[in-house]
């Protein structure tokens, strides 16, 4: 099969890109996940999705576990932050001992659907279909992608901690937003930049890649011709590659979130974090500590 434009920037997070496709589709029985997909899709605007869909998702509707989840799901697209304690027992009590399989299932359903559709759209190229469903350790493949893609180095350190910061804040991880790039902040000798989402100081470089994050975040079907062609005016493909694997790579704080698990580790202050050469996140209040740990 033909390489589409996007693999050649980062060849090895798009193969974990596909593994993780193919382990989330064997993770949740059909009977499920199929119906929860439709409703992605739905939500997203995504009508190739609906085409290529397996199963037919109203041949389930008589299982108790199918409202349930569709409705976790609804809720997880379109404002996780917003997910409600009633729906977290309500899906515990549905799913058992799968809830967190589950809502891994989802995460790769929804978010890495958005970065489907934003590297269709930016190249205009269609994505390859999604592999067939295997079984297999879902969450040790979401940590290799997670770990790849945090080894890009396209970008500037700046530039992809507000784009960080700005899924961030939308998803409200408490986590996330108690933490800072402490190479980015070396790189502007201050945190007062990372502190805001007001955009209006900032240079044409990180305003372009907010406006990309945001159509991600919240609306994948708003990048068009115009965005794509402004995008390019200001950043260079492999730079727009990885935001959308950041920002893909950064949403699996939905999964946290949605299940009530994205508490800070600090009550005051912020935590630094870098990577280390194997992608590993290495986070503490101490800068020296992070510092030594990663280079």
């Amino acid at each position: 099969m033909r390489a589409r434009p996007w693999e050649a920037y980062a060849p090895d997070a798009f193969a974990c890109f596909g593994r993780a496709e193919a382990l989330a589709a064997g993770s949740v029985e059909p009977a499920v996940l199929d119906p929860v997909r439709v409703a992605v899709a739905r939500t997203l605007g995504h009508p190739d999705e609906l085409v290529r869909t397996p199963g037919d998702p109203t041949a389930t509707a008589d299982d108790p576990r199918v409202a349930t989840c569709v409705a976790f799901a609804e809720q997880f697209v379109v404002d996780v932050a917003s997910v409600t304690e009633e729906q977290r027992t309500a899906l515990g009590a549905a799913m058992g001992e799968g809830t967190f399989v589950f809502v891994q299932a989802l995460y790769v359903v929804d978010v890495f659907q958005r970065g489907r559709m934003a590297l269709e759209r930016l190249f205009a190229t269609p994505f390859p279909p999604a592999p067939a469903p295997e079984s297999g350790d879902l969450w040790a493949t979401l940590e290799e992608f997670m770990r790849v893609v945090a080894l890009g180095r396209a970008l500037d350190p700046v530039v992809t901690e507000l784009v960080r910061l700005r899924g961030a804040r939308a998803h409200r991880c408490r986590i996330c937003q108690s933490r800072l790039s402490l190479r980015a902040v070396e790189a502007v000798g201050g945190d007062d930049v990372f502190r805001s989402d007001d955009d209006s100081g900032l240079g044409v470089r990180p305003r372009a890649a907010l406006e990309l994050a945001d159509a991600v975040i919240w609306q994948p079907t708003a990048i068009d011709d115009a965005l794509a062609t402004r995008l390019r005016e200001h950043l260079t493909d492999a730079e727009i590659v990885e935001i959308v694997l950041d920002l893909v790579r950064n949403a699996a704080n939905k999964i946290a979130v949605s299940l009530g698990g994205d508490e800070a580790v600090v009550t005051a202050g912020v935590e630094y974090f870098d990577v280390d050469g194997t992608g590993e996140v290495v986070a503490d209040a101490d800068q020296e500590l992070v510092r030594s740990a990663t280079t």
